[in-house]
């Protein structure tokens, strides 16, 4: 229960942040798809980078951190809203 409740913490933060920086709002056109995208790279990144440096309940907060911020830039390339 706790590696859910810590993937989808750390995807969050990191979509929000994501999405302050690039755009200057958190929640704008299309948000919810680059939200989808932040929690599947959160997931991703604990997945290929396995456990090391900062795991919590079984998830390397790091990893699912550096796979949000990088799927969701990706998601922004695609869209052409990268900065």
């Amino acid at each position: 229960m706790t590696f859910w409740v810590v993937w989808a913490l750390v995807g969050i933060v990191a979509w929000g942040l994501m999405n302050y920086w690039m755009t200057g709002q958190v929640a704008g056109k299309g948000w919810f798809v680059s939200l989808i995208a932040a929690l599947v790279g959160s997931w991703l990144g604990d997945f290929v980078l396995g456990d090391w440096v900062w795991v919590v309940g079984g998830f390397n907060i790091i990893a699912g951190a550096v796979g949000a911020v990088v799927l969701n830039w990706l998601w922004s390339l695609v869209r052409g809203k990268a900065v």
